[in-house]
């Protein structure tokens, strides 16, 4: 299981950071919400390397913020409380952002939290204009779970993602990603039809590491019709 400390350094090294680590701070320093963020920086090193752009941004502050801030916990996406960092990226002719622990509003009404989510740009401003609206599911396009566990993963993370999934409407990009391994959640993801997984991804697995980001790579390049 990574440690913080190599979570951190992860992070400000995908995220091409300075003065690394004290440019970088988690309101909650745990394992757990420093997974999601090392996560969120998977994601913007594939956007970079399938040859689009990731830009960091602060709420405040606006693109290169001083000081990198992730949320300790879930909030909203145009919460203007800190000044948290998104990613705005492009990739072809599509233009969206990357998020950390954001609540969005399904197709239900019900409120979901979504460790790491992909929504569409345009959308994400406008929710930015009413810092106390929820950000709706009809413009997401990625969403992924995120599980930094050093105990036995249980078969229930999985039905839980699922369900909350269903309720997302259209996605193009559906995962479940965790440092640890279960052979119950292996079975239970294999369908065609259920989210793709990835286990054992952390930064002490180089592989599993690009098998990710190549994934990642693969489905936003088909989704943007980049050649």
């Amino acid at each position: 299981m990574p440690t913080l400390a190599q979570l951190q350094t992860s992070i400000s090294s995908l995220l091409d950071l300075p003065g690394m680590p004290a440019v970088l701070q988690l309101n909650s320093p745990t394992r757990e919400r420093a997974f999601e963020a090392y996560v969120f920086s998977l994601l913007v090193a594939a956007i970079r390397e399938a040859g689009g752009t990731a830009e960091i941004v602060g709420r405040i502050s606006g693109p290169n913020p001083g000081v990198v801030i992730f949320r300790g916990g879930p909030g909203l996406l145009g919460s203007n409380a800190q000044d948290f960092v998104y990613a705005n990226c492009t990739l072809g002719n599509r233009r969206f952002e990357i998020h950390v622990d954001v609540l969005y509003e399904g197709t239900s009404e019900a409120i979901h939290e979504l460790d790491v989510s992909v929504y569409d740009h345009d959308a994400a401003q406008r929710v930015r204009q009413a810092p106390n609206m929820f950000a709706k599911t009809n413009k997401l396009y990625a969403a992924i779970e995120c599980k930094c566990y050093g105990e036995t993963l249980g078969t229930s993370l999985g039905r839980t993602f699922v369900g909350l999934v269903a309720d997302c409407g259209k996605l193009e990009l559906d995962s479940f990603v965790t440092n640890g391994l279960s052979q119950g959640l292996v079975r239970y993801f294999s369908p065609t039809n259920r989210p793709n997984r990835f286990f054992r991804l952390s930064p002490l697995h180089p592989a599993h590491e690009r098998e990710f980001i190549d994934f990642v790579k693969q489905t936003l390049r088909k989704w943007a019709k980049v050649a």
